[in-house]
């Protein structure tokens, strides 16, 4: 049942936000927007939902089903197979064929209307990451390649839908990014310097620390970049990290009078415009779905 529920803001403010029951902040109603303008839940290190520090209590797969359609993940060369890990691998750590093959594409086959993104925090070697997406048939063309599109700016929803483009790959490895050549055909990543802005990535180290401040994390690429370097018209997709150092599964930081007012306060100042990516630790805990929807019905540009 649909339901309205108000929160006050540090200023007396109300802010007024609704949320669907059974509505998915991952699947837009008006898909005819460029792509960015949506909003959309992301899980930081979305892969720990196990170990002793997890960052997530749930599998990638049940984050998918919930609504999250952006995953940030780290890359590491462990035992002859590119891993998702973190830090320091495991034996037998999941590897990024198995996540695109058993997870990511029997997702998007099974959900037409669905596109995912990944923020990839990759330390392999382009030999190496080319070599696990051979191991993956069927990921060539599914891509979004940005070189591909003849527009004035992002295409819309709709269009990378029609097109078949539904995985946008971006990583802080430049020498692995581009256009790899596989066996299924061409896999393409977005260096994340170029395409997307973020704001430095930690609140603090504990939550007994807490500095809101939203200042990029590359101090070369301010988060109110206007343009995507070659690219006129396009703006890079921001990403609002909005967790600790240390993950705790508490739901301050996911608060949606918090994350309303981190963003209206001091993301919005500094970036002029809303994310595109909410990272969080912990995504089912407190109210990021809420504020991610709250987000996706305000008007482009609009101040908060």
């Amino acid at each position: 049942m649909n339901h309205a529920y108000l929160v006050s803001v540090r200023t007396g403010i109300f802010a007024l936000a609704l949320c669907a029951g059974a509505a998915l902040a991952g699947t837009p109603e008006d898909t005819s927007q460029p792509f960015d303008r949506y909003s959309w839940v992301t899980t930081h290190n979305a892969f720990t939902s196990n170990g002793l520090i997890p960052n997530q209590n749930q599998t990638i797969d049940e984050q998918l089903a919930a609504g999250v359609r952006g995953l940030m993940l780290d890359l590491y060369y462990h035992e002859d197979r590119v891993r998702l890990c973190h830090n320091r691998c495991r034996s037998g750590s999941r590897t990024l064929a198995d996540l695109f093959i058993t997870t990511l594409l029997p997702f998007l086959d099974e959900n037409g209307d669905a596109i995912v993104t990944l923020h990839l925090e990759d330390y392999t070697s382009l030999d190496q990451l080319t070599t696990e997406l051979n191991k993956v048939p069927g990921l060539g063309g599914r891509t979004f390649d940005p070189y591909a599109w003849p527009t004035d700016g992002w295409p819309t929803y709709k269009a990378m839908l029609e097109r078949g483009q539904r995985i946008l790959i971006f990583s802080h490895n430049w020498d692995s990014s581009g256009t790899l050549t596989t066996r299924s055909g061409d896999v393409h990543i977005m260096p994340s310097e170029d395409f997307t802005v973020e704001n430095y990535w930690s609140l603090g180290t504990t939550v007994f620390t807490h500095d809101p401040r939203c200042y990029s994390r590359w101090e070369h690429q301010p988060l109110a970049s206007p343009e995507i370097p070659g690219m006129p018209g396009w703006r890079p997709l921001f990403t609002m990290n909005q967790f600790h150092g240390v993950p705790i599964p508490l739901h301050h930081d996911n608060r949606f009078d918090t994350l309303v007012t981190r963003y209206r306060d001091y993301c919005w100042p500094a970036a002029q415009r809303k994310p595109n990516y909410v990272a969080v630790d912990f995504h089912e805990k407190g109210d990021t779905r809420r504020f991610v929807d709250w987000l996706n019905a305000q008007a482009d540009g609009t101040k908060p």
